[in-house]
């Protein structure tokens, strides 16, 4: 397999709509579309525990016209750290404050058929008060403090939409603590 070459065929501020094309394994060229963040994929899942609870959010995606059941997360800033990023994506969606970092995992794919999109989780505990007047006017997201218990509950509640990486964590916060 080889590439050829690249075609933006629509832009956005943070999303570009590509067209690839390649040589195949039957020596043919194909294409494929796929969508690449404009930063170059790179995104950061926060894991937090606060006080023995997990911080779970609710948020609108538009994509799936519902809510989903996931974690704070967002985009890494040109220049910025995963750190860096962790700590402003906790604060921005939760009001919340990192407050020590207990692992951080390498860069993994989000879905490689789709995006260019990997993520980084940070492992990590945090304080303060939630607020979510830090959502930027495209975010609705809700912040829950979860216990062992009730997050064992919630991902068993079949009326509810999870992001996949979050529900791997959910079930570690559950079933191996922290």
């Amino acid at each position: 397999m080889k590439i050829l070459g690249k075609e933006i065929i629509s832009s956005s501020k943070y999303l570009n709509f590509v067209a690839t094309k390649f040589i195949n394994k039957n020596n043919e060229e194909s294409t494929w579309y796929s969508a690449e963040r404009n930063n170059g994929g790179k995104t950061v899942i926060v894991a937090a525990v606060f006080d023995d609870k997990l911080v779970i959010t609710k948020e609108f995606r538009v994509p799936i016209g519902g809510y989903e059941w996931a974690l704070p997360a967002g985009l890494v800033d040109e220049n910025e750290s995963v750190e860096n990023t962790a700590k402003r994506e906790l604060k921005e969606e939760t009001n919340l404050e990192l407050t020590e970092i207990v692992q951080i995992t390498p860069f993994m794919t989000n879905s490689a058929g789709l995006t260019n999109e990997v993520v980084s989780i940070v492992f990590c505990y945090a304080k303060g008060e939630v607020d979510q007047s830090g959502n930027e006017q495209s975010e609705e997201i809700e912040t829950f403090l979860m216990s062992k218990n009730e997050v064992k509950e919630l991902m068993y509640d079949e009326s509810k939409v999870f992001s996949a990486k979050a529900w791997l964590i959910f079930d570690k916060f559950v079933n191996q603590g922290w």
